[in-house]
């Protein structure tokens, strides 16, 4: 079996620069309720994020 290289595993960005954690959407840092490390809250990411969907099953039509 051929292992994954560390590159090929990088979480997905958005255009902020936040790292997000699709479909686990408590530990996504995109979701409003973590802080960097200057002690201010990371942008809410969830309306422009291309894995919404994953996150909020709930809303897919």
């Amino acid at each position: 079996m051929k292992k994954l290289s560390k590159k090929k595993l990088k979480k997905p960005v958005d255009e902020t620069g936040t790292e997000l954690t699709p479909s686990i959407y408590k530990y996504c840092k995109g979701n409003g309720v973590h802080k960097d490390e200057y002690g201010r809250y990371y942008e809410i990411c969830c309306d422009e994020c291309d894995y919404f969907l994953l996150c909020f099953p709930q809303y897919k039509k």
